[in-house]
């Protein structure tokens, strides 16, 4: 690093007085000879430091950087995907309930997404006048294994196959 700093410190020196000395001999006919001869005493003060240094220069690993993290960002993606999927599905459900006539207050969707990416909908909590027939009208919509609980009492309808 030590050696990189006198090479800058060298290039910039020469170029200053590259400057100086090619202001000075503007008006005289030496003016091309000596504009050539500072161009080449920069160039070769700015190859040298990297024509010795050569040899010992080296790349970084390409091992020794991490690649990022990104499970962070998959896991807002998940929680951003499980609360549209609750909204739309509890939209959808508010729908079909309201057509059959049953006033219902709240729905709250339980929506989990597993290791492979699919989605499914564990659990329905609904806060309805006929808890009955709208649980009924969320098993016939999201199938006969969706949990689904009373949210006045908080008693969980067990499905009965028949």
């Amino acid at each position: 690093m030590e050696s990189f700093r006198y090479a800058v410190m060298a290039v910039c020196i020469t170029s200053a007085a590259a400057c100086l000395i090619g202001n000075l001999t503007s008006g005289t006919k030496m003016h091309r000879q000596m504009k050539m001869m500072l161009d080449l005493v920069i160039a070769v003060v700015t190859v040298l430091p990297f024509a010795n240094g050569a040899a010992g220069f080296e790349l970084p690993e390409i091992g020794a950087h991490t690649a990022p993290d990104y499970s962070m960002a998959v896991e807002l993606y998940n929680t951003s995907l499980c609360r549209e999927t609750a909204g739309n599905v509890g939209g959808v459900l508010q729908g079909q309930i309201s057509a059959a006539g049953i006033e219902c207050g709240n729905i709250d969707i339980d929506v989990n997404i597993s290791e492979d990416g699919s989605i499914f909908i564990s659990r329905v909590i609904l806060s309805c006048s006929d808890f009955e027939a709208a649980a009924e009208i969320v098993r016939n919509s999201l199938g006969a294994e969706t949990e689904v609980v009373n949210g006045n009492t908080g008693e969980v309808q067990e499905y009965e196959q028949g």
